[in-house]
């Protein structure tokens, strides 16, 4: 049986027409225009079979045979027992099912504890002025955002300030010293936390507490996104994520811009939710290892819930329901 091809020799990307004669006795013989080599199967380098791809045929003097029908040639190795393992697996449809199933394993394996724990690290190891840089410019971008300056009175800043900073300093572990700030931003009653450990509260929501200690709850909770680290490993999170779902589209299109963003909303939304569960824990621990009165906290969760409606989907955020909390938190200080 003859094979019409091509062969590229040793040494060059320039392919020539050629033959391969297969004979019933195994035997191959490469023929072209300027020559020919005779060699066993069994001697020669075969190239894995991968579906109906062409298979190479690699010969002692560097010359590898690449069939025009790549069918004919894989039929006749098939018989000379140079079936390839690939294409049995393909075969093999319990195979295929116990390899998704692994791969499927080893995805969410990587997706659920290989990130986060990789995110973090990765965080860890960013230079504390990178941190510094991106609070500053979070802070110098709030008037574009729709903050403004705090009105709130001086006597009752420096009030949450002494109670913020007794805090700060009776909390062991936090990896940089927090500085607190006041914004208003219209009816928005809120805080949150920089990346580089600044925390931010706004007017509303302090005007909607009746002292500093109601505060407190929410307080922990921020500093709890500093002392993890949080904000600077969702930052690095997003980016491993993006980055990985453009190698594997392979561009830069719109297309991949919307998958992208989908990825990054979808896993990020699931470790923020997880995130903010450690947060209240280190919140409740705290609040009992520093004897805070715990009514006080409580009442200030409350108050924030009551008064801050969301009518965001709780399948589409970032924190657990408010119900959820506060019940876990109950159920925390109670223990």
């Amino acid at each position: 049986m003859s094979i019409k091809g091509e062969v590229f020799v040793e040494n060059s990307s320039v392919p020539r027409v050629a033959k391969l004669h297969c004979s019933d006795e195994g035997w191959l013989a490469l023929s072209d225009e300027f020559g020919a080599i005779r060699a066993p199967v069994s001697e020669l380098d075969i190239a894995m079979s991968i579906g109906s791809q062409a298979r190479t045929i690699g010969f002692s003097n560097g010359s590898r045979f690449v069939a025009d029908e790549p069918s004919s040639l894989n039929c006749w190795l098939d018989k000379q027992g140079q079936g390839s393992w690939v294409k049995s697996l393909e075969r093999n449809v319990l195979m295929i099912i116990l390899a998704f199933v692994f791969s499927a394993a080893v995805i969410y394996a990587a997706a659920s504890q290989g990130l986060p724990w990789f995110s973090h690290y990765l965080a860890g190891k960013v230079p504390v002025s990178i941190s510094q840089e991106l609070g500053e410019r979070t802070l110098q971008q709030f008037e574009a955002l729709g903050f403004s300056e705090s009105e709130i009175s001086l006597e009752q800043r420096q009030a949450i300030e002494q109670n913020f900073y007794s805090l700060v300093e009776q909390i062991d572990g936090l990896p940089m010293q927090p500085r607190l700030y006041f914004y208003r931003m219209g009816d928005e009653a809120n805080a949150f936390a920089l990346a580089d450990g600044s925390i931010v509260v706004t007017d509303r929501l302090v005007a909607l507490l009746e002292s500093p200690e109601q505060l407190n709850g929410i307080l922990l909770h921020e500093l709890a996104h500093v002392a993890n680290n949080d904000v600077m490993a969702s930052l690095v999170r997003s980016a491993l994520i993006s980055t990985a779902v453009v190698l594997v589209v392979g561009d830069s299109s719109l297309l991949v811009d919307g998958l992208v963003s989908a990825a990054v909303l979808g896993v990020s939304l699931g470790y923020s939710r997880e995130a903010e569960q450690k947060a209240d824990l280190f919140d409740c621990q705290w609040t009992k290892q520093l004897q805070l009165p715990e009514e006080q906290l409580l009442a200030g969760y409350q108050t924030l819930f009551e008064n801050h409606e969301s009518h965001t989907p709780t399948w589409v955020s970032s924190h657990p329901g408010d119900e959820e909390r506060l019940e876990k938190l109950k159920q925390c200080i109670n223990n």
